[in-house]
């Protein structure tokens, strides 16, 4: 009896091992999608840009673009913008267009491994490359000028600045509970018994943001399904809002006019 215990016990801790092996390499297949650039890529934009470099943390390299509403001035305002988990900001920059509609000047990173930024990538690491892109844009905003915008894997990064540093407001499109919410959310006949080496949790910092949260969700989002960002709800405070788009799904919600207008109203005041 006690050999045939011993076998199982080994039985399962091979499993579990074999589980671990498989859920770390899915885990970066499943968060992270960049596009690569060569240094010497040129983006192409209707608007003028600086393109800027942030030297990090652990040997990390940082390429982001600022783009201003007013060429060849400073404005008032700017958003902080971290975008999804796919692309780089070949693809994703070209959002300056939303946001000089509101006046505001744009300023947007590419994450390690992502377009033309360097640096082993790790979650220590990322949050401490979005604290530095904010203390470049404190360099040139008051912090009350300053709305830090999240999108998808980007709400990760803006939600823990967030934490930790004053702003304006912050803006979640398409946010995710905790990875390991989502990745549950994929994946509900595994056993919660794995280890994540990412779990850029947003429920954990939310709390702890004490200026206003706005968050904007589809219920038709196959990306990030309604049920895993509604686990945010109970980590809103009283004047917070949580946006729930109908029809909306995880790449669209600027289509809908429910959407446009609380943007509007959100930019505006």
């Amino acid at each position: 009896m006690g050999t045939i215990a011993l076998y199982i016990t080994f039985g399962i801790l091979g499993l579990w091992l074999l589980g671990n092996l498989f859920t770390s390499t899915l885990q970066d297949f499943f968060i992270f999608r960049p596009e690569k650039l060569p240094a010497s890529y040129t983006f192409q934009f209707e608007a003028p840009y600086q393109e800027v470099t942030l030297e990090t943390v652990n040997g990390g390299r940082i390429n982001a673009l600022w783009f201003l509403a007013q060429p060849g001035r400073i404005g008032d305002k700017c958003i902080l913008y971290f975008h999804g988990n796919k692309g780089s900001l070949k693809r994703w920059a070209h959002l300056y267009h939303f946001f000089f509609r509101y006046g505001y000047d744009f300023f947007i990173i590419d994450y390690r491994s992502y377009g033309k930024s360097r640096g082993q990538k790790g979650q220590q690491n990322m949050y401490a490359d979005a604290l530095a892109a904010y203390d470049w844009t404190r360099q040139h905003y008051p912090a009350e000028q300053i709305t830090l915008f999240g999108r998808s894997l980007g709400c990760a990064f803006a939600t823990f600045v967030a934490a930790q540093q004053p702003a304006r407001q912050l803006i979640l499109e398409t946010p995710f509970s905790s990875m390991k919410d989502l990745f549950f959310g994929y994946f509900p006949f595994l056993p919660r018994i794995f280890f994540f080496k990412y779990h850029f949790s947003n429920k954990h910092y939310l709390p702890q943001v004490p200026y206003p949260v706005n968050i904007f969700q589809g219920d038709r989002d196959l990306v990030v399904p309604i049920a895993v960002a509604e686990k945010l709800r109970p980590h809103l405070k009283p004047g917070d809002a949580f946006h729930v788009i109908e029809g909306g799904s995880h790449n669209n919600l600027m289509h809908y006019d429910l959407y446009n207008w609380k943007m509007k109203a959100l930019l505006e005041q």
